[in-house]
């Protein structure tokens, strides 16, 4: 089997990212099953800041980057904001014929490939390739996300679950918002096991800041419920709330209580000996359309390292819900974060530990693959 992967995003701001995200964790666990005989992960489009690719290997059409995993460059020559609608369709048909000669030769003479969509956006590119079933990993709800193009997301979420042999989500909620016709199942998100086999706490990367410290770990965005953060510390002042991660559109932190510190990014490789050395961790999310759609992979980050985690919404994932205090506003937040710390020891991280044991990248791709020939036996493949 040959997978075309068009992502959220590519292959070099995956290994900027350290693999961490969902499609990146995903498609890697993929590529290393037995089934797989070859992946091509097309390049996110090239609108202005998006471009992740070395300069040195720009000039290169079909780049080897792993195991089995080749990197197709996806180029063109107009500069468009990724929002602007008519600016990406003049885009896509300038890019056309030379990505599909990039494909062909990334995936040349055999069998049609199974299509891979984790970008909504990217729907009537990938669906004009010859291919043996299109599979829709839907992550979140991209019609609340900013800085997308609306228009190319609502059209990418009525044209892919038509099209799809099997559409994936990791929310039963935007499953059901998607109503494919064809073969669908919520595959939650999940952890990389080795990346916590033997990682260990270190309190470095805390250095300076008073305990206990509530970590929360990810992008600072409009998401993150500053203003529940702020009200919680304000009635915590013993214990400091570290938000640490790169600060994105609509993230808005002032004024603040003292004991809220803003932490710079860290390498992947150090986010496991953070969050060991964390007292507890949180996830203080806006309850609205965009985070009722996910399944947040750092409350799998968070209970791989042991931690107790409060956050204002429950997982979706049933198994994690006895491992996660909700409360749904300051007080209650407050309230629950000093229990947690309270009642912590090394039996309840234990339990923690155990609960997502099994929840690997590396389950998620034998399912997977399970339902790939399940949908491939229902809807043979077709040629545009």
């Amino acid at each position: 089997m040959r997978l075309l992967v068009f992502g959220h995003n590519d292959w070099w701001a995956w290994q900027e990212q350290g693999f961490c995200g969902r499609n990146a964790a995903l498609v890697r666990a993929l590529a290393r099953r037995p089934e797989i005989e070859r992946v091509a992960v097309v390049d996110t489009p090239r609108y202005r800041s998006r471009v992740r690719r070395p300069q040195e290997r720009r000039g290169e059409a079909v780049s080897e980057v792993a195991d089995r995993i080749v990197a197709v460059r996806y180029a063109f020559d107009l500069p468009a904001p990724a929002s602007w609608h008519p600016g990406r369709l003049v885009n896509e048909r300038l890019a056309a014929g030379r990505l599909a000669r990039a494909v062909y030769a990334a995936l040349p003479a055999g069998p049609p490939p199974v299509v891979w969509v984790a970008d909504p956006q990217a729907a009537n590119t990938a669906v004009r390739f010859a291919r043996d079933l299109v599979v829709f990993d839907a992550i979140d709800d991209w019609r609340y996300l900013p800085g997308v193009d609306r228009r190319a997301v609502g059209e990418g979420y009525t044209l892919l679950p038509e099209v799809a042999g099997l559409t994936l989500a990791v929310n039963r909620r935007l499953l059901d918002r998607l109503r494919p016709r064809a073969l669908a199942e919520v595959v939650p998100n999940a952890i990389d096991a080795e990346e916590w086999r033997d990682a260990l706490a270190k309190p470095a990367e805390l250095a300076g800041l008073p305990r206990p410290v509530a970590v929360y770990l990810g992008t600072l965005q409009a998401r993150v419920d500053t203003g529940l953060v702020a009200a919680a510390a304000a009635m915590t002042p013993d214990i400091t709330y570290a938000l640490v991660g790169p600060i994105g559109e609509g993230f808005s932190l002032d004024p603040h209580p003292p004991n809220v510190v803003v932490l710079p990014t860290l390498a992947r490789s150090r986010v496991p000996g953070l969050l060991l050395a964390a007292d507890v961790c949180i996830v203080p999310h806006r309850r609205d359309g965009i985070v009722a759609s996910m399944d947040p992979l750092k409350v799998y980050e968070y209970l791989a390292a042991g931690r107790p985690v409060v956050s204002t919404l429950s997982p979706p994932l049933e198994a994690l819900r006895p491992f996660v205090r909700v409360a749904a506003d300051p007080a209650a937040f407050a309230t629950a974060l000093r229990d947690e710390i309270d009642a912590d020891g090394e039996a309840r991280r234990a339990a923690r530990r155990r609960a997502v044991s099994s929840e690997t990248w590396d389950a998620r791709a034998a399912r997977v693959l399970e339902l790939v020939a399940e949908a491939r036996a229902a809807d043979p493949g077709v040629a545009p």
